[in-house]
């Protein structure tokens, strides 16, 4: 056996035998209990959501963001709720449950399987319109204390997606067939 390849192997049997010493010294609860999720996570989260929130307030008092206001009152309403229930988290860890802290998204994938390629390039669209017109919002209000650097790096990839979709818009054709080859290698994989 080659030097790379002993390397490895003592490599390899140093893993294995660290993860089995963990079973044998803790058990396998080791392995198994949940972990609490650590306190930065957390505040990062809120972080989020509370900048969300911001965002959303100054696009409801504004009169130049016509995102509509039911949708953004749902979605406010959603991050309130997981807002409540990280805080209630981190008052007991041990009794609630671990709060999501992923974003979802908003359409199930049956919502949208019935629509054609140009209608859910158009969809997509719209929404990063939106939310661009809600940073606006944002960034036109003095309540709204989003940090601007935050701002620009939103504004900045929204731009980036924006140019994909409206370059797939004009070369639809292209995009399909590039869209349906990568679901197709990622079936196989």
């Amino acid at each position: 056996m080659s030097t790379v390849g002993s390397g490895l192997m003592t490599a390899l049997m140093m893993i294995v035998s660290s993860v089995f010493g963990v079973v044998a010294i803790d058990g396998v609860e080791a392995l198994t209990e949940e972990r609490v999720v650590p306190q930065e996570k957390l505040d990062r989260a809120i972080m989020h959501i509370t900048n969300d929130l911001m965002m959303i307030d100054a696009c409801l008092a504004s009169e130049e963001c016509t995102v509509d206001s039911v949708e953004l009152n749902e979605k406010k309403n959603k991050l309130l709720d997981k807002l409540e229930q990280i805080d209630t988290y981190i008052l007991n860890p041990s009794e609630t449950e671990k709060p999501h802290l992923h974003k979802h998204k908003k359409m199930e994938k049956s919502e949208f399987e019935d629509l054609t390629f140009e209608e859910h390039l158009s969809n997509k669209i719209i929404k990063l319109n939106e939310k661009i017109m809600i940073i606006d919002a944002c960034q036109a209000s003095e309540e709204c204390t989003v940090d601007d650097d935050i701002l620009t790096k939103k504004v900045f990839r929204i731009n980036l997606e924006l140019e994909k979709l409206n370059y797939c818009s004009e070369n639809i054709e292209e995009c399909e067939s590039h869209k349906k080859d990568s679901k197709h290698k990622k079936h196989w994989k």
